[in-house]
């Protein structure tokens, strides 16, 4: 598991990175970084300026938006911000909620907040840990990037003999490898984490999505 303000991951099997952008600067998108989509999450009011186009967005609310050239962005304290390459996303913007709507592993809560708009499309989504959580370990087969929204809690990465236990504050921003052995615990209080997957197993399709499903045609 990697930790930083800055991790990049273009090398990765879906090219992406993540940054932690400060109030004490204006970050731009990378040069490299044209036709790409951007999603994150903003600890403080961000205004966010793709061409003519500017969002201004307030502290606690979610985003998406497809960058054709650039993105510049400017937060009043921190904004969590997720590049991925090669991919057009559907802009979209919202509240984090308290928990999720879906469960997850292990008593654990999740939401969809940014969808795929095809099977197997990059999506934004929420994560949250009751108190005294303890996850069974697992793996996923591509990259993750995550961002503590709230609360406090460890994640735990490594094989069994050599674990590497890190806590987890809110602003932490972090990346899980490809198929890294992992799992996230809380004690006393309860965590709501932002996870970034660039691929999936799941979305619509052109034989099944909520406009065709339900349309009985009559001859």
């Amino acid at each position: 598991m990697i930790f930083g303000n800055k991790i990049e991951k273009w090398d990765s099997m879906y090219p992406a990175s993540a940054y932690l952008v400060t109030a004490e600067e204006q970050f731009t998108t990378p040069k490299h970084a044209m036709y790409s989509s951007i999603y994150g999450y903003c600890f403080g009011d961000t205004t966010i300026k793709i061409g003519d186009k500017v969002r201004k967005l307030e502290a606690g609310q979610y985003f998406a938006f497809f960058v054709p050239e650039s993105a510049k962005i400017k937060t009043t304290t921190t904004a969590f911000v997720v590049i991925r390459l090669g991919y057009k996303v559907s802009d979209q913007t919202g509240w984090i909620e308290s928990q999720g709507r879906l469960t997850y592993i292990d008593g654990c809560t999740d939401s969809l907040l940014v969808f795929p708009a095809r099977l197997g499309d990059s999506s934004l989504n929420l994560l949250y840990f009751p108190k005294n959580i303890n996850q069974s370990y697992h793996i996923h087969p591509s990259l993750r990037f995550g961002c503590v929204a709230k609360g406090l809690g460890f994640s735990d990465a490594g094989d069994d003999g050599h674990v590497n236990i890190n806590p987890l504050i809110e602003g932490n921003i972090f990346c899980l490898e490809e198929n890294e052995r992992h799992r996230f615990r809380t004690e006393d209080n309860s965590m709501t984490i932002l996870a970034f997957h660039p691929d999936g197993d799941w979305g619509p399709t052109d034989h099944n999505h909520t406009m065709l499903n339900r349309t009985y045609v009559q001859k």
